[in-house]
């Protein structure tokens, strides 16, 4: 290799190969053996995670819990209505209290199943009972997470 293109190939640390002249006359030209190229590394290849499934309902017809055991909760204040605190889970046992907008319980035991509503028990102040999460539409209560 003669002129820029050998300067360039040293200066990148590739050695060219020298050819010995040909002394036949009318013999083809001898071509130099160009370095092998580097092994390529294929491109990696990327799989994002699969999503579990949602999970059922606990209750057919009512939402999907969101509630956390042992973890506060609070009235959504969407709807300014009061929320109903049962003695026991389901619409049959009497209501020995309520829950205000944006009151803030604590969540001690559920989900239980019954009357197509999700229910937990709850300690509100010092009244305890059962508050049904939501209905089919709407939610009542979430989640009611520090910071």
């Amino acid at each position: 290799m003669v002129g820029w293109a050998a300067v360039m190939l040293a200066a990148c640390g590739v050695s060219t190969p020298t050819l010995p002249a040909s002394t036949e006359p009318g013999a083809a030209a001898p071509t130099a053996a160009l370095p092998a190229a580097a092994p390529t590394t294929p491109a990696p290849t990327y799989v994002l995670p699969t999503l579990p499934p949602s999970p059922t309902p606990v209750c057919p017809g009512a939402p999907r819990t969101r509630l956390i055991l042992h973890e506060r909760g609070w009235v959504i204040p969407d709807d300014p209505r009061p929320v109903n605190v049962r003695r026991g889970p389901g619409t049959n046992n009497p209501a020995i209290g309520q829950i205000p907008a944006r009151g803030v319980f604590m969540v001690r035991e559920g989900p239980v199943c019954a009357g197509g509503f999700s229910w937990f028990r709850v300690e509100y102040g010092t009244l305890q009972g059962w508050i049904a999460e939501g209905d089919s539409d709407n939610y009542y209560v979430e989640p009611y997470l520090p910071g």
